[in-house]
């Protein structure tokens, strides 16, 4: 289930320091779907905002290498009340093997999604966090129409 994003940048120097050396950078990204129905390219074109920190130590009592992760904004309801319109996630493009309960960034027939995985008669199931079914249907998790980005590992809301 895994597949190795591209980060194209155009941005230039003026990347924002972190505050001391106890912080680590995040890039903020956009997933663009590519060619094919499984691929994307990672963007970082300095038009989706400043980058996340983390405290180092932070990082490291998870096991986290700062290389592995990636934020982006959300977009869409179809993970509420889990996942709000423009929360910031970080996703660790490391994690791409299903675990079910768990929130997974990817690619589904050419679009980017959010999605929780279940396991249904022994199939891999996508599921959104809304309750309307009828708007956010259950999709079964297809090796040859979808392809794992990596598992969704921190939020940030500002809905309480």
């Amino acid at each position: 289930h895994s597949l190795t994003g591209s980060l194209s940048s155009s941005a230039g120097g003026g990347r924002p320091m972190p505050p001391s050396d106890d912080y680590i950078a995040i890039q903020r990204v956009k997933l663009r779907p590519s060619a094919g129905v499984t691929g994307y390219t990672i963007e970082d074109n300095g038009d989706v905002g400043k980058p996340i920190f983390f405290r180092a130590d932070y990082l490291a009592t998870r096991g986290w290498n700062a290389d592995n992760l990636i934020a982006l904004r959300v977009n869409g309801s179809s993970m509420e009340p889990g996942l709000y319109d423009s929360d910031l996630i970080v996703i660790h493009t490391g994690k791409t093997t299903p675990i079910e309960g768990r929130v997974f960034v990817l690619i589904y027939e050419g679009e980017t999604l959010i999605k929780r995985l279940g396991r249904d008669m022994g199939e891999w199931i996508l599921r959104s966090d809304n309750a309307d079914k009828r708007r956010y249907p259950d999709k079964r998790l297809d090796d040859e129409q979808s392809r794992l980005v990596g598992e969704v590992v921190y939020k940030q809301s500002e809905v309480i």
